[in-house]
């Protein structure tokens, strides 16, 4: 068991004495289910790294507390400079944070407020209404608290997972025994990054499409040079593919706009004439791709590979074949919308 499953044991013991007075050795041992002499290394160690716990005798047992002094965030470290810059930054953090710590984020900056002099708020917050945060449609990840703390838990203790999830791709339900490796917070939704067994691979998943998981006792090792960064080093977005190389032509009304941003580190963009630009492109993940070229409609023509130019093709032309049929059935819709009222209406002149 590594280093990171210590932090989180030693972190959830720290919340565990906080929050109940009547903490003991032995409670905490039962709780994480590790001997006694493994919590007394952590309390060491949380004692060393400046949390005033203290030992207390009452009625014949040793309970152990957090001194009343502490309240969570050591303020007496940092300069009213630092607390300041940190509470402006509120808006961006706040808004941006990944669940589950969004939370206590929101309190711990309502911590660093009370210790700030009413002048400093005041300056602070004329500040802050010139900042405005908008998070990008992020998921609604609320009811996936219990999720995400046993999938913390698990890539903590380097335990493997069974859990039921739902494929988009194949449109049905699939149980899976993985490896978790690591939760990443990409563009307002939380993936877990895994080992599959079943498919000897990693695979990438959507913290929400996760229906049933369980944690065992059946331990893994995460291969010592596994990064998330380096694992989707070729990736447009959260899907790993072989990668293939893309050129893509954006209109004038689009390209100052494109051209401004870095959508990937292997992008080459060239001015063609008329306000026009090329991008170039050596990436993988052709959903995540194909979706994002669609977003700017008519303004973005895919030149290479034919595959992802056909497949944008075919999703423009399903999309005209809607909104055709649309108009078609619309005249009869609401024709039928007013003859449902007439015969409502007439139903209740009779009555």
């Amino acid at each position: 068991m590594g280093r990171n499953a210590q932090l989180i044991r030693q972190w959830a013991m720290l919340k565990q004495i906080e929050t109940n007075r009547w903490t003991t050795i032995s409670d905490m041992a039962e709780h994480h289910v590790v001997s006694t002499k493994t919590i007394r290394r952590d309390l060491a160690a949380l004692m060393e790294a400046g949390f005033p716990l203290y030992d207390e005798r009452y009625d014949g047992k040793v309970y152990w507390r957090l001194s009343d002094e502490y309240k969570g965030l050591p303020l007496a470290t940092l300069t009213l400079s630092e607390t300041a810059a940190l509470y402006f930054s509120k808006k961006l953090v706040v808004n941006l944070a990944a669940p589950p710590f969004s939370d206590d984020i929101a309190s711990a900056f309502k911590k660093i407020e009370s210790a700030l002099p009413d002048r400093n708020i005041k300056f602070l917050d004329s500040l802050d209404s010139m900042i405005s945060v908008r998070a990008d449609a992020p998921k609604d990840l609320e009811h996936r608290k219990v999720t995400i703390r046993i999938l913390m838990e698990a890539v903590g203790e380097e335990v493997k997972i069974r859990m039921q999830y739902y494929s988009v791709h194949s449109q049905q339900k699939k149980t899976y025994t993985i490896h978790p490796y690591r939760l990443m917070y990409f563009r307002g939704g939380l993936y877990l990054f895994a080992f599959v067994e079943e498919y000897e691979q990693i695979r990438t998943f959507a913290i929400e499409r996760i229906e049933t998981i369980e944690k065992t006792r059946d331990a893994f090792e995460k291969p010592k040079d596994f990064t998330v960064e380096s694992y989707l080093e070729s990736a447009f977005g959260v899907v790993k593919e072989d990668p293939f190389d893309v050129e893509i032509i954006f209109n004038s009304d689009i390209a100052e706009y494109v051209r401004s941003r870095v959508w990937h580190p292997s992008q080459q963009v060239r001015e063609i004439g008329g306000g026009r630009i090329t991008m170039k492109m050596h990436v993988g993940g052709e959903f995540e791709l194909g979706s994002w070229i669609l977003s700017f409609g008519a303004s973005a023509t895919v030149i290479s590979p034919d595959r992802l130019r056909r497949r944008v093709e075919a999703e423009l032309a399903r999309a005209l074949e809607h909104y055709r049929k649309e108009v078609t059935l619309a005249p009869a819709r609401k024709a039928k919308k007013v003859e449902s009222k007439k015969a409502i209406a007439a139903g209740a002149r009779r009555g």
